[in-house]
């Protein structure tokens, strides 16, 4: 599939020094931006509101309505790795969640910023807007990076099957509870954009794979609390209801029977046109705090180093005794074969 690159409203203006304070703002119906030049500052805030209809529209099938409050948008151009953070405060009476307050920043050169980071960003807020609460970790960091370009994305895949190779894989009856990262954080970012992008795929791509991924993050994080999203149970209902399959362990196994294909370099941002959206299987929302505050920033920013052999970063909830034998939902994930890169 051929990268459908979208137009960029304005050359990138690259900037040879910047000051250490942002020297222009720009208001648009949802941002205040904050950047080095008006031109910056205009360009981000422009693609921002653009990036925002686009994801909505991915995930919802429909456009937001306005936010009631314009969200800061900082924009730091910088040499070097490219970066961002978006937090909010969720409120709500316990049954219906919503975003009080947000805040993004962005950081590093313009075009990394406009290709990957910023449709990164945007998405953390769709997905935030429409649960109300915070997301599992996994489906917050995989689904925002499927707004990646083709390149962040490649690189994802590989190092998943890598990582994999090297025993750092998470069971998903672990990492679909995760409620904050993991010590091993590269691990949670890497698989959990693999497994987002599988069951997108599985669900019939575009809007009604990603629909899909709602419905199954609302079913499986009902039951949850504050250091768990959902139960086993919740996410094996999950697996049934929306995928047809009997357990979480089942689909854990099709996942990695998927992965022995080998990854190819396809479209970030060129998914088929919208589709008519299906009717979701309705499900109760659970009950969220009166006060909750989450940042997509993680502790220490991510680098894709080579994998190295290690225990994983985390562990099931109880690892077998030497001798004793295990169950399949015990098993350590198993070892793929070496990832496989396509010829040009």
């Amino acid at each position: 599939m051929t990268l459908r690159r979208l137009p960029l409203h304005a050359l990138v203006v690259v900037l040879a020094s910047t000051g250490p304070a942002a020297a222009a703002n720009y208001t648009t119906a949802n941002f205040s931006v904050s950047a080095p030049t008006e031109a910056l500052a205009r360009q981000f805030g422009d693609m921002a509101e653009h990036y925002r209809r686009e994801k909505a529209q991915q995930w919802l099938g429909q456009e937001m309505p306005n936010w009631p409050r314009r969200c800061p948008l900082e924009v730091k151009i910088a040499a070097g790795g490219a970066g961002g953070a978006t937090t909010f405060t969720f409120g709500g009476d316990g049954s219906r969640g919503v975003v009080t307050s947000q805040h993004m920043e962005i950081h590093g050169p313009a075009r990394q910023l406009l290709d990957s980071v910023l449709p990164h960003e945007i998405t953390h807020t769709v997905l935030a807007h429409h649960f109300g609460r915070p997301v599992p970790r996994w489906a917050d960091e995989g689904g925002s990076v499927l707004s990646e370009n083709d390149e962040e994305r490649f690189n994802h895949d590989v190092r998943n099957r890598e990582l994999l190779n090297a025993g750092r894989g998470i069971r998903l009856s672990v990492l679909f509870r995760m409620a904050e990262y993991p010590r091993d954080m590269i691990v949670l970012y890497a698989q959990g954009y693999s497994v987002s992008a599988y069951l997108v795929e599985r669900g019939g791509n575009g809007v009604t794979g990603r629909q899909r991924l709602l419905q199954f993050l609302a079913i499986g994080m009902q039951g949850g609390d504050s250091r768990n999203h959902g139960t086993v149970e919740s996410w094996n209902q999950a697996a049934r209801q929306v995928y047809g399959v009997n357990s979480l362990d089942a689909l854990e196994e099709q996942w990695l029977n998927a992965l022995k294909s080998p990854p190819s370099r396809v479209a970030a941002r060129g998914d088929r046109a919208p589709a008519t959206p299906t009717a979701a299987t309705p499900v109760s929302r659970p009950a969220v705090d009166p006060v909750a505050v989450r940042s997509s920033a993680a502790p220490v920013v991510p680098v894709l180093e080579p994998p190295v052999r290690a225990a994983r970063g985390t562990a099931p909830e109880r690892e077998p005794l030497p001798g004793t034998r295990t169950t399949p939902a015990e098993r350590p994930v198993p070892v793929l074969l070496p990832p496989e890169f396509p010829r040009n």
